[in-house]
């Protein structure tokens, strides 16, 4: 995740997994009030604004934590929220106003009503869920055929899937154990390896 010029460094913990930092996020933009940081999707370093900025009440926000990503001091935030947007033109000085005192709204010359804005739509789908030991073939093969095919019939679309193993072994993993995993990851092609 990027640092913008106008964030200093930010201290995180070690997280268990990126579904940790996402629920994080999303606790922090969407209450009432603003949380201890905000979100944007990304940061444009020429114009010195947050594309996607979420502060609060961002309940549908989608967050992705990804290169472009970056999370942002509260103050920063406030000094970056966009302006309110008017939903009408502002009033022309000597229109007739309406009986509540609001001037009517102008709409195109021919009459017709306006067109609607066309819905922007999501672009990213991330998820995480957990796969039973016992049975994790079937459990995977489910996931496949539900979501995995879902994303990667759609023409254009890029899906890249991650397999993380998370075990605790209390009595501890003797050397030839260990000595076997670590081959077994690296003929796999496995991306991290960790031993502890």
């Amino acid at each position: 995740m990027p640092v913008c010029p106008t964030l200093a460094y930010t201290y995180l913990p070690r997280l268990k997994n990126q579904a940790v930092l996402v629920k994080t996020v999303q606790a922090a933009i969407t209450g009432m009030l603003s949380g201890p940081f905000g979100y944007a999707e990304r940061c444009d370093d020429k114009t010195d604004t947050y594309l996607g900025l979420a502060i609060e009440r961002a309940t549908n926000a989608a967050v992705v934590i990804d290169s472009d990503s970056v999370i942002i001091k509260p103050d920063i935030a406030e000094a970056h929220r966009p302006a309110p947007v008017q939903l009408g033109p502002p009033p022309v000085a000597g229109a007739p106003a309406s009986p509540d005192g609001v001037p009517p709204a102008a709409g195109p010359a021919d009459g017709t009503p306006d067109a609607p804005a066309p819905e922007r739509k999501p672009t990213r789908f991330f998820g995480t869920v957990m796969i039973s030991a016992e049975r994790p073939a079937r459990e995977i093969h489910q996931i496949v055929e539900t979501i995995v095919e879902q994303l990667t019939t759609i023409p254009g679309s890029e899906v890249t899937l991650k397999l993380e193993i998370d075990a605790e072994v209390p009595g501890g993993l003797d050397r030839a154990k260990v000595r076997t995993l670590l081959e077994n990851c690296t003929t796999l092609g496995f991306i991290d390896k960790i031993v502890s």
